[in-house]
């Protein structure tokens, strides 16, 4: 497996390799900041990042983000955002919970159509969550297809033909 040391050492000019490491582990905010500012246009600076985050990186720069101030945000609905808006595929910590998230606000809206007597929307509510659908909402389901049903009927009803005069 090739590290982000390898990759970045066989690209030449990437600042990291170029300027001294204490810029990019300084104790000072304004070194931190110059940092971040070199790794703009790098071209591994998404591959550092990525790197960072899923190793979970608590100190320094990191493709342009200070991992120092603790804005990481790793493991939380914000911090699959800020992958999201960095072009990132998001670490495992950070899908979970969006997993999390998202779940929960279907289980709300189930618990709404439920508090209707069950719905078509119930439905496919349970199926999104991966669980089998509960009596009433399937059988808001089964009304809702037998509507359709009818209508098609309906609709497919030939016409008689009026006589033609001669």
């Amino acid at each position: 497996m090739t590290t982000l040391t390898q990759i970045s050492t066989s690209i030449p000019g990437v600042a990291c390799r170029t300027a001294s490491d204490d810029l990019w582990f300084s104790d000072y905010r304004l070194d931190r900041v110059h940092a971040a500012g070199l790794c703009h246009g790098c071209p591994l600076a998404i591959p550092c990042r990525t790197y960072a985050y899923d190793t979970r990186q608590a100190w320094g720069v990191w493709g342009g983000h200070d991992f120092t101030v603790g804005e990481t945000h790793c493991g939380t609905e914000r911090g699959h955002q800020i992958h999201a808006r960095n072009g990132e595929t998001p670490c495992e910590p950070c899908r979970a919970a969006h997993a999390e998230l998202v779940d929960g606000r279907r289980r709300a809206r189930l618990a709404e159509e439920h508090a209707k007597g069950g719905t078509v929307r119930g439905y496919g509510i349970h199926l999104s969550l991966g669980e089998q659908a509960c009596v009433r909402c399937r059988a808001a389901r089964a009304r809702e297809s037998a509507e359709c049903r009818a209508r098609r009927r309906e609709a497919e009803e030939p016409v008689q033909a009026l006589p033609i005069a001669s």
